[in-house]
Parts: structure tokens; sequence; C-alpha cells
């Protein structure tokens, strides 16, 4: 995904949210919280095209290894030791 992508693409996220935001202040008319203003959420960083990974992770041995780990205790986990 390209920078000129990703940038469209937050900007429908953002146009998005402003809509909802809207209409719940529409649907709240006159009903005030206590809690005050509510920040929104960054959706925009939970993108998972966004993440680290794929063409820009690094190759490094640390990263090889904990991947590795990780896949291992996966693998241990979902294992069924009882039937065995």
């Amino acid at each position: 995904m390209s920078l000129k992508q990703t940038l469209k693409k937050a900007k429908q996220i953002e146009r998005q949210l402003e809509q909802q935001a809207q209409l719940e202040r529409q649907n709240l008319t006159g009903a005030q919280h206590s809690l005050g203003t509510i920040k929104p959420r960054n959706y925009l960083a939970l993108d998972p095209l966004l993440r680290k990974g794929g063409i820009h992770e690094k190759e490094d041995i640390d990263i090889v290894r904990k991947k590795r780990r990780r896949e291992t205790k996966q693998q241990l986990r979902q294992t069924d030791w009882l039937s065995e």
C-alpha cells in the first residue's frame, strides 16, 4: 500500500468517525454525560495494513528466534496431551 493510498484511507476513516460523532450528538439531544466528552480511538493506528511487518520487517536473528519460540509455544498449547 502506497503512502497516497494510506493517507486516502486515513481521510476516509476520519470522515466516517466525524459522521458517527455527528449522529451520536443528534441522538443525545439534551442528554449530558457525567464523564464529559469522550476522546475517540485512533482507528487508523489499529489498521492491520499499517502494522510493522512484510517488506519493512527486519530479518534480525533475535526477531526470527522470537517468532520461532512463539510458534512452538502455540503448537504446544494446541496439542491434546491427554489423547496421546
